[in-house]
């Protein structure tokens, strides 16, 4: 898929979850709705790729970054955008998560700067949220599952899955996502 219809497909991507927005009666985001909030924030990222993800012999690589989480106008999803410092590379990804009450599950859609794509659908138990999906990788379709276990209020571990087929799926990314504090401006004193 080409870079622009990367671009239209998120566009759709995006319109549809307008019109499902609308589409809703209520005119305050409801209790599935409101489990979001646990993504929202800023975060830090710490991320480890294992060995052999980026092809045979290639070595694990730690890295770090931020993810900045909001409600979106009216407060019925949330748009996410994260940046990774890889050895020698920048990554960025764009994701918009909503709940959908007619399938009464949560959906994730995002675009990288690789030229990823993907779309996933997400179930929450308890403190753990699974989202299984599709991605689009260099051309080629992969199945993903990536999964959130909130240890804390402020701070989630998660591992990321894909392969060719669900039985090929394998661990290619774990890490760890952290809320930072936020800080209020300090309040002046005068100096007499």
């Amino acid at each position: 898929m080409s870079g622009p219809q990367r671009l239209v497909s998120f566009m759709l991507a995006c319109a549809s979850s307008v019109i499902v927005a609308g589409a809703q009666t209520q005119t305050t985001p409801g209790p599935e709705v409101k489990k979001l909030a646990v993504i929202v924030g800023r975060f830090t990222i710490e991320d480890e790729l294992k060995a052999g993800a980026m092809g045979p012999n290639s070595p694990a690589m730690k890295f770090s970054g931020t993810d900045v989480c909001r409600w979106t106008a009216g407060g019925f999803a949330v748009i996410c955008e994260a940046v990774l410092f890889r050895p020698g590379k920048k990554y960025s990804e764009s994701s918009l998560v909503y709940y959908d009450p007619t399938s009464k599950t949560y959906r994730y859609h995002a675009v990288d700067s690789s030229g990823g794509v993907e779309d996933k659908t997400g179930t929450v138990n308890g403190d753990v949220w699974t989202w299984l999906g599709e991605s689009v990788f260099a051309g080629k379709p992969y199945h993903t599952r990536y999964i959130m276990k909130f240890v804390s209020k402020d701070s989630f571990e998660y591992t990321d899955e894909s392969g060719e087929n669900e039985n090929s799926m394998k661990v290619f990314v774990s890490g760890k996502e952290t809320r930072l504090a936020a800080t209020k401006p300090a309040k002046s004193q005068s100096t007499q």
